[in-house]
This record gives structure tokens, sequence and C-alpha cells, in this order.
């Protein structure tokens, strides 16, 4: 009994810092909105959520951290669903651009704070892994269909080299309030196609 008491209370304790970590997400979400994200301290946040300022950081170890928390829960489930479409396209490029585009609209719904998450985030790789994991192996496998003859290491290289394509166009035109979204993805989809077109011509003449 003593120990169905005590597993209540720790499931119990971990609702509540489930809870309090969601209030926080909801009110950092919220400021970030109405204020912009430079505007908005820590302090407004924890006032905001009803706790203080050592909870927020005992959930978060500073501002980045909640940020890129705040990024993952608006983004993981629209990105599973996201991912099932994208199975069905059959070239790399094709996926490739599905995938952009999904990335390129949702940063574009909010420029003011992309840009501040991206800046911050730039040099953490870990921020990033999640996108260049799925980029790197689902494009470079589904590359196959359009370069079967170059070896699993060269589609890598390529599928690396879109990524730098995306990653540039897409903080380039953070930055230029005139270009759209899909003014961007215009742009990466000429590149990649470039690229590709070169390495095709490229192996062709190799085998000459």
């Amino acid at each position: 009994m003593l120990y169905q008491k005590s597993l209540e209370n720790i499931v119990n304790r971990q609702d509540k810092k489930q809870q309090t970590r969601e209030t926080i997400l909801n009110s950092a979400s919220r400021l970030f909105q109405e204020q912009g994200f430079t505007n908005v301290s820590t302090r407004q946040i924890a006032k905001d959520s009803g706790v203080g300022v050592g909870t927020v950081f005992a959930h978060f170890k500073d501002k980045q951290a909640l940020t890129t928390a705040l990024f993952h829960n608006k983004i993981d489930g629209l990105l599973l669903l996201h991912l099932q479409r994208c199975g069905q396209e059959k070239t790399g490029l094709s996926y490739f651009l599905r995938f952009a585009q999904f990335f390129y609209d949702f940063y574009e719904e909010d420029r003011a704070f992309s840009i501040a998450l991206l800046q911050n985030a730039l040099f953490d790789v870990t921020f990033f892994q999640q996108q260049m994991d799925l980029f790197i192996t689902q494009v470079a496998n589904k590359l196959q269909n359009e370069l079967p003859k170059h070896s699993e290491q060269q589609r890598f290289n390529i599928a690396k080299a879109w990524f730098g394509f995306y990653m540039f166009h897409l903080l380039s035109g953070l930055k230029q309030n005139e270009l759209s979204a899909k003014q961007w993805l215009a742009t990466l989809k000429v590149d990649c196609a470039v690229l590709l077109t070169s390495t095709v011509a490229a192996q062709h003449n190799l085998l000459k």
C-alpha cells in the first residue's frame, strides 16, 4: 500500500512537471507572437506562466533551449504527417523539394521567430540533426532512381550539397521580406537541378 502511494505521488509529480513545462511553452509562444522574440525576457515568460524564473530555468537551461523546445513542439507532429506524403515521391529531387517546401512554409509563417531561432542555432549541430538525418538517408536513397550508376558516397555528396543549397535559400529568404517561401523553393529547385544535370553529364563523359 505504501509502495502504491509512493508510485502515485511520483506519477502526479511527473504530470505536474509536464503541465508546468507546457504552460511555459504556451506563454513563450504567445509572448513571442505579440511582442517579438527579442523583446521578450525569461522573467516575462515566468510571470506570464505564473511560476518563478528558477522554475523556467529548471525546465530550460536558457532562452535558446526554450525556443528550440517550442520549435519541436510546433513541428514534430506535422513533420511525421508530411513524411508519409513525401514517401510517395519517386525521385530524390521530387522528394527533397517536398521536404524543403514543408520547412520553408513553416519558417515563413513566423519570420521573426524563425530568424531568432536559426541565428542562435547555426552552430548547434544537434538542432539540425533531425533535418540533416532525414535529408541524407532518405534523399540519398531516392537518388538511386536518378543516379543508378553512381556510388552510395556520390549520392550522399549530392544530398549533402542540396542541403547546403536549402540552408542558403532559407537564411537569405527570411531576411528579404519581398521574397516568399514559394520563391525560395523555385531558386532552390534550379540549383538542385543544375547540380544533378552536371553530375549525370560528368558520369556520362567518364563512361565514353
